[in-house]
């Protein structure tokens, strides 16, 4: 039978899934899955030589495992070749194959410009966005018209993409431009805004974004359907990005969310085509810090400074940057609350699938081994009891990030 790890963020990313998949990758002939987001996740692993933060390779590409770029994964080829030589940089040796569904939406030049632009003009009061593109390009991809997909690079040449991408800034770009324009008349007359529209008409952007997205869909891709390339590996990695609380039906944290779904939904609908649905017997790893991290805008429940829990602590992967400024910190909630997010993501399984529920805790060493909540701050062996007091037979283990996770 088919070993099957899903790796979800409990809270709002940043939780470190990329140390888990690395972990659950090591001596392993494992395929990694994304199915969510695209080049805006930042995915650390780090040993005593390495240190990568993977976007769009899998985080067992250390360990030399391949990652599937399921259909509602959204890739940014453009991004795609400088992760890769980077990851050759760093690991010396090239990145594992790409193996990917030929329906995924493409991340284009015109969504990540349109992204950023849109930020800059919300000015003072920015969503929360990292500038990728993502929002973008889901908006987008559901006018036929306008879409970009894997399959379209297949037997494409040049001047094939030049020709989509053309239809695609002159058809769809400038005309949300022409909206903003309207809607930020102000704006627009200042230098720092009026270099949007210049980069987007700019030719040269066009044919350069062409030319590097074939050649790095050349270099580095496989289309492969699914579930056909599951059966060449002995354990299937799910690589899930952001955390369930940024999930896209979280209307609770509206509208700082985003633009996919960052638990089980998308995993459930690709083990089904796997078949033999019911017979499977999956362990989902929900990652969690021993405190919570949010970057960008929006609520943060127990939020606190810094130094509240270690004023000596530095995240190298999260700095601080223009569109999500700072990396903020809090407390988990209490009582049920603490688990009420994992409790309503395991219904994409349940009843059909009853998984084996495991809680990974990392940045343990930040917090002089306790869990920090916003009545008191816990040990291991005080929060395990905690978890069969408040929600009996949900969590099934509970580890150390520097845990062995063999069943």
């Amino acid at each position: 039978m088919k070993d099957i790890k899903i790796v979800i963020g409990k809270n709002f990313g940043d939780e470190g899934k990329g140390a888990a998949v690395n972990l659950l990758c090591t001596g392993r002939n494992a395929l990694v899955v994304r199915h969510n987001g695209g080049a805006q996740a930042g995915h650390t692993v780090e040993t005593e030589k390495f240190r990568f933060v993977f976007h769009q390779l899998g985080s067992g590409g250390l360990q030399g495992c391949p990652v599937y770029w399921s259909r509602t994964f959204l890739p940014d080829l453009l991004k795609l070749g400088e992760e890769a030589e980077s990851f050759y940089r760093a690991a010396r040796k090239p990145p594992s194959i790409i193996y990917a569904h030929p329906d995924c939406a493409c991340v284009t030049v015109y969504d990540v410009l349109l992204n950023s632009l849109r930020e800059e003009l919300r000015g003072s009061r920015k969503h929360g966005s990292c500038g990728m593109g993502i929002f973008e390009t889901v908006l987008r991809a559901k006018n036929p018209e306008f879409s970009l997909f894997l399959r379209d690079f297949k037997e494409a040449d040049k001047d094939d993409i030049l020709l989509k991408l053309r239809k695609i800034r002159d058809g769809y770009t400038k005309v949300e431009l022409a909206r903003l324009s309207a809607a930020y008349p102000e704006s627009f007359s200042r230098p720092e805004i009026r270099r949007w529209p210049d980069f987007i008409a700019d030719e040269n952007v066009l044919y350069n974004a062409a030319v590097e997205m074939l050649d790095h869909y050349r270099k580095y891709i496989v289309l492969a359907d699914w579930p056909r390339i599951t059966a060449q590996f002995d354990a299937i990695v799910f690589e899930n990005a952001q955390g369930l609380m940024l999930d896209w039906d979280n209307e609770e944290y509206s509208p700082h969310l985003t633009a996919s779904y960052t638990g089980l939904k998308n995993v459930a609908e690709l083990l089904k085509e796997m078949g033999e649905y019911e017979t499977l017997t999956p362990e989902v790893i929900y990652v969690t810090r021993s405190y919570v991290t949010r970057h960008g805008a929006g609520r943060l429940d127990y939020e606190c400074a810094k130094e509240e829990i270690n004023s000596r602590m530095a995240d190298r992967t999260n700095l601080p940057n223009p569109w999500q400024g700072t990396l903020r910190y809090g407390r988990h909630p209490a009582g049920e609350e603490f688990f009420r997010y994992i409790r309503q993501d395991l219904t994409h399984l349940l009843p059909k699938i009853s998984p084996l529920t495991t809680l990974m805790l990392t940045h343990l060493d930040e917090t002089k081994g306790r869990m920090l909540f916003s009545d008191k701050e816990r040990d291991l062996e005080e929060f395990a009891a905690y978890c069969q007091e408040q929600a009996p037979g949900l969590i099934h283990r509970i580890v150390n990030h520097s845990f062995d996770f063999s069943a």
